[in-house]
Formats: structure tokens, C-alpha cells, sequence
């Protein structure tokens, strides 16, 4: 059923000859919506392997995760590698070794619209009394709990967005007569010296390279990664909603796709 809407989907796009004209765009259509598939159904695997991650990792302290040497899930509190290697957090000016922000302008009817947005991060140790690990997260190893903050008060958005790192201008929300016709709505995740997270990964021996006196580094480039400031099972639950629902999602887009297809060719043997 949904193939054949597919074909009467790119019919009425095409026209009722796909031959000539009508057959590269409907190509073109085919292409573009099976890629769109892909994408979220890649994403939606990756969602759904990090949850399998962190079902499936046992929850040791750091010393007892040295002997083992497969998958773990850890819990400690952050120290920087040395007293400047943290950063401020761009809307709320927290310190920080972890921090991510998204401004957004809020639109009735169609959600949010993305303003700006940015990460970034630095390589802290983790300890919880029986050793020390020193993490090197990237991007996509983070799961941040945020604070979320909607206003219309120009004051408040110009304090939000004084540091010189943000790039959205206050100025672009605020209209003619001076007020803000759309709430913008700021979002921020931090992780902070002294903070208790859960890291799940592979803990690896130190070498002569990596600073400080850890016993062992979890990186994100080999030990499937995650640092996590919410409960390990609330990050396992959303990454199972996500991914499944990615999974559906790019089946979907890749069934429509191969409906276009299959309609431009039926349509030119």
C-alpha cells in the first residue's frame, strides 16, 4: 500500500509520462528521500547501540574496573587535568570541562528555530576514591541534563548572549518598537569540577603520553564512550525512544523512496 501511494505520489509529481523530463527528476526525488532514510535509520542504529552499551556494562568502582578490562560503567566526580584546563559555559558563565548550548527562537504552530548552537570540551579525570580515570569525551559521546530558560526580556537576552563565543545577535530578535515578538528559549548542559557523573566505556592502561597520575583513560575513539549527568537509565531509555523511532522513520523514508523509483521505471520499460 504504501509503495503504491509512493507511485501515485511521483506520478502527480512527474506527471503522467516519467519519460524525458519527468524521469530525472523523479530519479533525482528517489535518490534524495532513500538518502534521507539512511541517515536517520544510521542514526537510529547508533542510538540503539548505545543503549545496548549501557544495558549491557557492569557498574564497578575504578579499581575494580582495572582488572577487568572489558565494558564498564563508572561513577565519580570530575577534577580538570590541572586548575586551567576548564572552561565558562557561554550562557550561564559556569565553570566548566564540558559544556553545550542551543539558542532557539520559539514559533507557534512549527516548534523551534535554531539560532545558534555549540560544544565544546576538555579531557578531565574522574575519580570516586579507588583510583582515578582520565576521560577524553568527544561530541557525540556527551549526554548532558540541561537548564532550559524561554523569555521575551531583552536585559536577560543580552546577558545570556554577552560572551564573545555566542554568535547569535540579540539585536536580530528584537523589533522595531523594541520588544521581542517571539520568546527565545536557552538551553545549556555543563559539567563541572566536583560534579558526580557516570562514564561507560573501556578503561585502558596509561601511557608515557598522557598527563597527569591516572591509573587508566577511557577515550572516545575506542571504548564506545558515554558521559553521562542524568541517571544512566533515564540515557539508556531515551536512546532506545530515539532509536527506534529513527529506525521507523528512515524504513519509511526508504520504502517511499523505492516507490518513487519504482514508479519512474515501470513508467519508461
Amino acid at each position: 500500500m504504501f509503495i503504491e501511494y509512493a507511485h501515485r505520489l511521483a506520478l502527480l509529481s512527474g506527471g503522467s509520462d516519467l519519460t524525458g523530463d519527468g524521469f530525472l527528476p523523479n530519479l533525482l526525488l528517489g535518490v534524495v528521500v532513500a538518502w534521507i532514510g539512511w541517515v536517520a535509520a544510521t542514526s537510529g542504529f547508533e542510538s540503539v547501540r548505545e543503549w545496548w552499551t549501557i544495558l549491557r556494562s557492569e557498574s564497578l568502582s575504578i579499581d575494580a574496573a582495572l582488572a577487568t578490562g572489558g565494558l564498564v560503567q563508572l561513577q565519580g566526580r570530575v577534577r580538570p587535568l590541572h586548575p586551567d584546563a576548564t572552561l565558562t559555559s557561554p550562557i550561564r558563565n559556569r565553570e566548566c570541562v564540558v559544556y553545550e548550548y542551543t539558542i532557539s527562537k520559539v514559533v507557534q504552530d512549527s516548534g523551534e528555530s535554531s539560532l545558534d548552537a555549540d560544544t565544546a570540551y576538555r579531557s578531565f579525570v574522574l575519580t570516586d576514591g579507588t583510583g582515578e580515570i582520565l576521560v577524553d569525551p568527544d561530541e557525540a559521546s556527551l549526554s548532558l541534563t540541561t537548564t532550559t530558560e524561554r523569555t521575551t526580556k531583552t536585559e536577560v537576552i543580552r546577558e545570556r548572549t554577552a560572551d564573545a563565543s555566542v554568535e547569535f545577535d540579540p539585536a536580530a530578535a528584537i523589533a522595531d518598537d523594541g520588544t521581542i515578538p517571539k520568546p527565545i528559549e536557552f538551553r545549556e548542559g555543563t559539567i563541572s569540577p566536583g560534579e558526580e557523573v557516570t562514564v561507560v566505556g573501556k578503561a585502558t592502561p596509561v601511557s608515557e603520553e598522557v598527563p597527569g597520575d591516572a591509573d587508566a583513560v577511557m577515550t572516545a575513539e575506542t571504548d564506545q564512550l558515554t558521559v553521562m549527568t542524568d541517571p544512566p537509565g533515564n540515557t539508556a531509555m531515551r536512546n532506545a525512544v530515539r532509536g527506534v523511532f529513527l529506525l521507523v522513520l528512515g524504513a519509511l523514508f526508504v520504502l517511499f523512496a523505492i516507490g518513487i523509483l519504482r514508479a519512474a521505471l515501470l513508467d519508461i520499460l
